[in-house]
């Protein structure tokens, strides 16, 4: 579950915020110090109390939403954000993904994902929808009838290509080329 930690202009509005992801979103907010995954505020970028380590923002504010990116910032929400738009923002921001509003992400530059080796094979597609499912070396060799070590080629073919350090990292590059659906 994704814990995350408050950091609001005045008490009122991180009640609100915190009865809002508590009560109608379903998260486990945390205190200031406390372990927490990714942090909203609806304070300017500069005036956020983040503490060591670090972590990943997401801010309810009306500034231009490419400002607060350049300076951190890793989402973006209008101050009026429905609570599911909110869920999903936080969400996708402590999975290591970038939220912006709709209006503002059509105006960005598309991104350049040159794949330097050659696409994926449709059977690299599989097994890396199938990680990202979080499914296993040997279920995923049950499901495709194929054997554990031919999983393991894959995954490692499949890492090499998104130039991925890891099984999250191969994920998460799998979603951002377009190679896994949400």
């Amino acid at each position: 579950m994704t814990r995350v930690r408050i950091d609001a202009s005045s008490p009122v509005v991180e009640a609100g915020l915190r009865t809002l992801l508590e009560e109608k979103v379903g998260f486990e907010t945390a205190k200031s110090g406390e372990i927490a995954d990714v942090l909203l505020s609806d304070r300017q970028f500069d005036e956020i109390a983040n503490e060591p380590p670090p972590l990943p923002v997401v801010l309810l504010t009306d500034q231009s939403v490419s400002s607060m990116v350049r300076q951190g910032a890793r989402g973006v929400l209008p101050p009026n954000a429905t609570p599911l738009e909110i869920r999903a923002a936080l969400e996708a921001v402590a999975a290591g993904l970038l939220v912006l509003p709709a209006q503002e992400a059509e105006s960005w530059p598309a991104p350049n994902f040159a794949i330097t080796d050659s696409a994926l094979t449709n059977r690299e597609r599989e097994v890396l929808r199938l990680l990202a499912e979080g499914v296993g070396n040997k279920e995923i060799a049950w499901r495709l009838s194929i054997t554990e070590h031919t999983v393991k080629f894959h995954v490692s073919s499949l890492m090499s290509k998104l130039n991925a350090g890891s099984r999250t990292e191969a994920v998460t590059q799998g979603i951002r080329r377009g190679y896994v659906a949400l």
